[in-house]
């Protein structure tokens, strides 16, 4: 009976070293052909490319929130503007008729006064003199309560027509970015940077 070789056997199985190999395996494959310069340089590219892309996303989406939002609050101060307006047309109107009462009150007590004392409250004179200036001041107190109050309506609406015209300028803009097309700029910007770079390594000579 031929007995094998061992020596030969032990040989096989072990690395130039002497280190074994497990039987019937193979031997480990030799990676370091993998980690070149070349290829560090493309995958760091690669990376970078990846974190532009997640970035140009991230930038145009907070940008599209923004605008949004700004545009919801200048909407919102548009409609408080309004509703401003038409109070202070409601709240004239109201101080007009108060002057108005308070007048008619006026020369109601004056009149009071002057028949009291034996004076002819109709009869042309002192006695009419007196009733129109009251009436007079009383008319010029409406007048300036109208037109404060017109003033103030004015100044409320025309913010507020500007304030509904910039919120339609975010929304625009909001529009005008798209995520998807920031992240397709990004990633073509950054696969144009690795194409080059890899060309770069080629003609250099660099694996």
């Amino acid at each position: 009976m031929c007995l094998p070789n061992l020596a030969s056997a032990a040989t096989s199985a072990t690395t130039g070293s002497g280190a074994p190999y497990a039987f019937g395996g193979s031997s480990p494959a030799d990676t370091s052909s993998i980690f070149t310069p070349g290829n560090t340089n493309l995958a760091l590219g690669t990376a970078g490319g990846a974190l532009s892309l997640f970035g140009a996303i991230t930038k145009a989406n907070n940008t599209v929130t923004a605008d949004n939002a700004q545009a919801n609050q200048l909407q919102t101060n548009a409609i408080n503007s309004e509703q401003a307006a038409a109070s202070a047309v409601t709240s004239g109107i109201g101080q007009a008729t108060n002057a108005e009462t308070r007048g008619a009150q006026t020369v109601a007590s004056q009149r009071a006064a002057m028949a009291a004392n034996g004076v002819d409250v109709d009869a042309p004179g002192t006695a009419a003199n007196v009733q129109a200036s009251t009436q007079y001041i009383t008319n010029q107190n409406v007048q300036t309560i109208t037109a404060n109050a017109a003033r103030a309506a004015m100044g409320y609406t025309q913010q507020s027509q500007q304030d509904a015209l910039n919120a339609g300028v975010y929304r625009a803009a909001a529009s005008s970015v798209s995520p998807a097309m920031a992240g397709a700029t990004s990633l073509l910007t950054s696969a144009t940077g690795v194409a080059s770079s890899w060309y770069r390594n080629q003609r250099a000579g660099v694996s």
